[in-house]
């Protein structure tokens, strides 16, 4: 699933002949003679390989409707794939497919060694989550602005299917592509809990969460 602004990959073969990520930011909309069209408008590149390609969703792309996407290099182009963007489909970073990588108050990455805890404010990172209330320029490859930029979309956040108090989910300052989720994990015995993030009643995948007693 994909949305508006977030962050993606595409998978195949040929699709770069030689693998090259981007170095600074602005995003490149060509990288190692390779380019992603979405409905013909050049997606920023993160990274191109002859596997895979990184890339951002162009922030103006249409929801709800079929869009095209289609990877062009000097071999030519790819057969067009044809795709829905949703209005918000987040998808929670992980380390290793379950772990979510969520940031405790004192900096450290949420772990067994080191859980959070009932009244702290966690912040998990995640993709997808939409547009956004911008707190200025939202442009695609760019940093995302400083400040508050919310999701439209309402909202929640469950540990272990109970809700979580949730304070802010939106951009991550700038980043591109990426939003977090700050929240405070419901009072829970000490254990790794599923979590999951619903925007505009799309749910995100199931990441394990730290919580300590």
């Amino acid at each position: 699933m994909v949305s508006p602004g977030s962050l993606f990959s595409i998978f195949g073969s040929g699709l770069s002949a030689q693998p090259t990520s981007a170095g600074t930011v602005p995003l490149p909309n060509s990288l190692g003679g390779t380019q992603v069209l979405v409905n013909g408008e050049p997606a920023p590149l993160l990274y191109v390989g002859d596997s895979q390609v990184n890339a951002q969703m162009p922030v103006d792309i249409p929801t709800g409707q079929p869009v095209t996407l289609t990877v062009t290099n000097a071999s030519g182009s790819s057969n067009s794939v044809t795709l829905t963007a949703l209005a918000a489909a987040p998808g929670f970073f992980t380390l290793d497919g379950k772990e979510a990588v969520v940031q405790n108050p004192n900096g450290s990455m949420n772990s067994a060694a080191n859980p959070g805890h009932p009244g702290d404010v966690l912040v998990a990172y995640f993709t997808g989550g939409g547009a956004v209330n911008a707190a200025g320029p939202w442009i695609a490859g760019a940093d995302s602005p400083g400040g508050a930029s919310s999701v439209k979309a309402p909202y929640s956040l469950t540990v272990s299917g109970q809700p979580a108090e949730v304070q802010y989910v939106g951009l991550a300052p700038g980043f591109v592509g990426l939003y977090q989720a700050n929240f405070k994990p419901p009072s829970l015995t000490a254990g790794t809990y599923p979590m999951v993030l619903t925007i505009g009643g799309v749910s995100s995948n199931a990441a394990s969460v730290v919580v300590g007693g």
